[in-house]
């Protein structure tokens, strides 16, 4: 079940006992998409209940929102060491939640104890116009392989970084756990993703 979130004092509270990871959906009662939304992580978390979400009506808690450059509803926010690991615009169907969900910490019983498992990071460096990027962004989703997409045509600190990392400026270009992929490169995604 999702958590109301019902002041800022709360949400540090969670953001310090959910140091790894947890989702927030941003939203207000006036938008039929926000509820729409709120709905399918609700199911969400009741199939997964170990998985944290939580929920900020905007209009109600107001200061929450300013923190994450968030002005519009509805946006999920995934946090991943108190980072925003991906964000998550408009309503969206349960299985692409799922997909982008998908990297969550598990916790697997091994031999009695408790251990994390996390699927690869993978951040796909893309540009607008990009027939490739989109091409690889739908295998990565068919795969059910959550990704963090970063545009360099609005982030040159990250175009800067991706030449340093790769020595190509070309998109489109993904990292997998600091392993630089130029191109949609299927064979080379899916060696190092696992992908049969």
């Amino acid at each position: 079940m999702v958590e109301e979130i019902k002041s800022r004092e709360h949400f540090e509270k969670i953001r310090k006992t959910n140091k790894d990871f947890f989702v927030v959906i941003f939203y207000t009662n006036k938008s039929d998409s926000s509820l729409k939304a709120l709905d399918v992580l609700n199911d969400l978390a009741k199939e997964n209940q170990d998985m944290p979400v939580y929920a900020v009506n905007a209009s109600n808690v107001r200061d929450i929102h300013p923190l994450f450059d968030v002005n519009s509803v509805p946006t999920v926010l995934i946090l991943r060491d108190g980072k925003v690991a991906n964000r998550i615009h408009g309503a969206q169907s349960k299985d692409y939640y799922q997909i982008m969900l998908s990297g969550a910490p598990v916790k697997a019983k091994a031999g009695g104890k408790q251990k994390k498992q996390t699927q690869p990071r993978v951040i796909v460096y893309t540009s607008p116009h990009c027939p490739w990027c989109n091409r690889e962004k739908t295998y990565l989703m068919q795969n059910r392989i959550p990704f963090r997409e970063i545009d360099v045509s609005k982030d040159q600190s990250a175009a800067d970084r991706l030449v340093r990392k790769s020595g190509q400026l070309g998109t489109p270009q993904t990292e997998i756990n600091g392993k630089i992929v130029v191109g949609f490169d299927k064979e080379k995604l899916d060696e190092l993703l696992g992908i049969k």
